[in-house]
């Protein structure tokens, strides 16, 4: 049955008169909140952990990009933002952030880091004997596939998963990014303060 024969029936069923209902309202978006994901469940969402000497995309993050062993990280310190960006692997400071290839499927790995993790840390100012999770967006620049992961938008574990888990305290007062801001959040220039991280950087 189609939608809305199955509304019509229902306001047939319940003798509701059609005409009587009022025309579509005009919604004016002013004032609204985009709800962030991280309220609801995300378990299988684009995700990046980090602990204090290492960091690991999960598995919805290699299906975004199809058979790509090798991403390069770009950190924005000031917006506090992170962009995975996938690349050759021959290509400067590439990272391999996955297991298999070629006829093997891709798994996701752990990406050991010592000292840029403990810089991140510093920067967020972080405590270091938790593990904390960003969900990643999709994001664009010049044409060009990134994703995106906002720092400050994370979600704290304590310990293992059974000791449940934390959202930044100040989130307690608003539900999300109000709608004018939402859009621009997500809108990259990677010319604008991006720093490629060094391979070396362990």
């Amino acid at each position: 049955m189609e939608p809305i024969q199955a509304v019509n029936n229902y306001l047939f069923n319940h003798s509701i008169p059609i005409e009587s209902l009022p025309d579509d309202e005009i919604i004016d978006l002013a004032g609204y909140q985009v709800t962030k994901a991280e309220l609801f469940a995300h378990q299988r969402e684009p995700a990046l952990t980090m602990w204090e000497s290492k960091l690991k995309f999960n598995a919805a993050c290699l299906r975004r990009f199809p058979g790509v062993t090798h991403i390069q990280v770009l950190i924005h310190p000031e917006q506090k933002r992170l962009i995975i960006r996938p690349c050759k692997p021959d290509a400067p400071d590439s990272l391999r952030w996955a297991k298999g290839g070629k006829e093997k499927e891709l798994t996701n790995r752990d990406l050991l880091c010592k000292v840029f993790a403990a810089r991140i840390f510093d920067l967020m100012g972080w405590d270091p004997q938790y593990r904390y999770k960003i969900l990643g967006k999709p994001a664009s620049c010049d044409g060009e596939f990134l994703f995106l992961f906002k720092l400050n938008d994370f979600e704290l574990f304590l310990g293992g998963k059974r000791k449940g888990s934390y959202l930044p305290s100040e989130w307690r007062n608003y539900f999300g990014t109000p709608v004018e801001q939402h859009e621009d959040e997500y809108r990259i220039d990677l010319a604008d303060g991006y720093v490629t991280t060094s391979s070396n950087n362990e």
